[in-house]
């Protein structure tokens, strides 16, 4: 029998024994009434009466005690039971609770040390409020002087000019007295007398008005040093001024005339391009994926045939997304993949190392060597100047080689091994600025141009730009290790990323000398390759992209209209997405993995409201059928917070 049974059990024994007692009770006493009439016993039971009526009372209290303690251990055991059922089908909750509790105390840390912080700017908010109400203080004070002063002064002035007038009255007065000598001699003395006593009234004016008179020459002296002072750096100004006019002189007469510009930017004009191509070929979008997946096959690589796709795809969106990022560990394949594709569809090709160092756009470009009068190019600018189909109008005089008909594909190794909104980010934007614009115009082309920085120019010459034309395609390789830099929400943004995961077998393939393709591909090939988004179509995939930023939003990570329609242009550019229901699960799929799963990093899985959106975006990438994906969000969301590594493709 359950103890809580047995307790219950006792309790009603209690209550039934206490009953019995008070049956006995009160017929002991009604026996007494009858029987034993006599007035003592009737004493002693009335004695003993208030006692028995407290044992019962104590009797009832304590079974009511216990059926309050009943009920208390009916409720706990009915609690511990739902928590043993709860344990029982959540068996990883005590890690859970283990690691919140670490996660309470690590907080608990952080909110002491916050709160020890804020008391320390609090004193030193207290000290300088204090200082600065003893400054208003001091100003109120000053600026009552100043006041007093001034008041002092006005009256200073207002008594002398009434002191003034009574001398010029007593003058006319004296003067009249000695007109009018015949009025007598005791009222010349008389006058005299006042005006002896309005000359001491004068003197006492006179020597205030000297204390007066000192202190304004005081302030003259020194109103006189600040202007001596102002006249010493003007003179120190029109010298500096006379020395900047000599030096610009010097410059113009350093400076180059039309033949040396063309001499000093004789380095930009060097060849870039290596690849020799014999003619453009007449190829369609799916040979040229075919020659691409058969290029790689002969080079040792594998690529699956998605990241092929998503790699193409991305290249094709470059008008709105210029730039491609390929991004994981070291050894991959992310340099391999660039240089395989453009030797396959006929592209120009070139790498350029990012070093650590890099700050700036002259890194990129090249910067003007004063000492040499040169311009010191980059391969990139050189590449820029033969691919532009502007650099007649935008470089005069320089004998470029002109590719304006092919395409080139620029890669960026490494570009994260340097702070890229340092050197990167004027001509990202640049890149992006050229879209809708009418670049045929040159001084809307030299908008989102780049700059050449060709030293002190003649007033005779025009400044020098490369505008970067859309036959150039933009890639960079990221390598995501604690020795990199990562990627800004303005790179990202503007930027499709494919990430590249750990192989899940690795291989030793040999890596033969595959000649590239001999033909070029052609410029107007590509662009009737590529479709940008025209509004029309894919309403299906709009309505799930819409439905997927009201849930995003519930997190505080909504997208915007940039990433809408880069998505959008993703399937309208993804091979055969348009009439195969499959190509356009795949291509949403790639845009969930590029631009929509990567801006929950960092949730905490164990929210509430997280949780939820987690699992509202989980039903919508298990409605793409794309097991790979499934899997990476999986593993994702197993983690304390949401950290994506991408999909690792077979």
């Amino acid at each position: 029998m359950p103890s809580a049974q047995i307790v219950q059990w006792s309790l009603w024994g209690l209550l039934v024994l206490a009953g019995v007692g008070a049956i006995l009770a009160l017929f002991k006493l009604r026996y007494a009434e009858r029987f034993l009439p006599q007035w003592s016993e009737l004493k002693e039971l009335d004695a003993i009466l208030p006692v028995r009526r407290e044992e019962l009372r104590q009797s009832s209290e304590g079974i009511d005690k216990c059926r309050a303690e009943i009920g208390q251990l009916e409720a706990t055991v009915g609690g511990l039971r739902i928590l043993k059922e709860w344990q029982d089908a959540n068996p990883e909750a005590p890690a859970r609770i283990q690691q919140m509790m670490i996660d309470l105390e690590r907080c608990k840390s952080e909110l002491a040390a916050v709160q020890t912080k804020l008391a320390q700017e609090e004193q030193f908010l207290k000290a300088v409020i204090q200082e600065t109400d003893k400054l208003k203080e001091d100003k109120v004070r000053l600026t009552q002087e100043t006041g007093t002063l001034g008041a002092k002064l006005d009256e200073q002035q207002k008594q002398k000019a009434e002191i003034e007038k009574i001398i010029r009255d007593l003058q006319d007065k004296c003067s009249q007295v000695t007109l009018e000598h015949t009025h007598g001699q005791k009222r010349l003395l008389e006058l005299q007398s006042d005006l002896t006593t309005l000359r001491q009234k004068v003197d006492q004016a006179e020597k205030e008005k000297t204390q007066i008179i000192r202190e304004r020459k005081e302030a003259e002296a020194a109103r006189d040093a600040a202007k001596a002072e102002l006249i010493g750096l003007q003179k120190s100004l029109e010298t500096y001024k006379a020395l900047v006019e000599n030096l610009n002189t010097q410059l113009k007469q350093a400076s180059v005339g039309h033949t040396d510009l063309a001499k000093a930017l004789e380095d930009l004009a060097q060849p870039a391009l290596k690849f020799a191509f014999r003619h453009g070929a007449q190829l369609d979008e799916g040979a040229a994926l075919h020659r691409l997946a058969d290029h790689l096959r002969n080079k040792g690589l594998h690529f699956p045939d998605r990241v092929q796709l998503a790699f193409h795809t991305s290249l094709k969106a470059a008008h709105i997304n210029p730039l491609v990022v390929l991004a994981g560990v070291s050894g991959t394949g992310k340099s391999a993949l660039p240089m395989a594709y453009a030797e396959a569809t006929g592209m120009n090709f070139i790498s350029l190392a990012v070093q650590p160092g890099w700050s700036g756009p002259q890194d990129l470009l090249g910067f003007y060597n004063y000492l040499e009068r040169k311009y010191k190019a980059t391969e990139l600018a050189r590449a820029l100047a033969q691919m532009s189909r502007f650099s007649k109008q935008d470089l005069p005089g320089l004998p470029i080689q002109s590719r304006k008909e092919q395409m080139l594909l620029l890669l960026l190794d490494e570009m994260n091994l340097a702070r890229i909104e340092y050197y990167f980010s004027d001509f990202l934007s640049r890149l992006e600025q050229r879209r809708g614009r009418n670049v045929e115009d040159e001084q809307r082309r030299r908008e989102v141009s780049l700059l050449v920085d060709a030293g002190s120019l003649p007033t005779t010459e025009m400044a020098r730009f490369i505008f970067p034309d859309f036959n150039v395609l933009f890639v960079g390789t990221m390598n995501e290790d604690e020795s990199t830099q990562s990627l800004s929400d303005k790179v990202i943004d503007r930027a499709n990323v494919l990430r590249f995961g750990a192989p899940k077998e690795l291989r030793a393939s040999p890596a033969p000398n595959i000649v590239p393709t001999p033909d070029y591909l052609p410029h107007a090939t590509w662009e009737h390759w590529v479709k940008p988004f025209d509004g029309n179509g894919f309403e299906h995939e709009r309505t799930i992209l819409t439905q997927l930023n009201q849930t995003l939003e519930t997190v505080n990570r909504p997208f915007g209209h940039r990433v809408f329609r880069a998505v959008l242009d993703y399937l309208a550019n993804y091979p055969g997405a348009m009439n195969d229901g499959g190509r356009r699960r795949n291509a949403l799929a790639d845009q969930m993995e590029q631009k929509i799963i990567p801006k929950l990093r960092g949730l905490d899985t164990h929210d509430d409201t997280t949780a939820r959106c987690l699992d509202q975006l989980g039903q919508v990438i298990s409605g793409l059928q794309d097991m790979e994906l499934v899997e990476a969000f999986a593993r994702a969301r197993n983690q304390p917070l949401f950290e994506w590594f991408g999909v690792k493709r077979s």
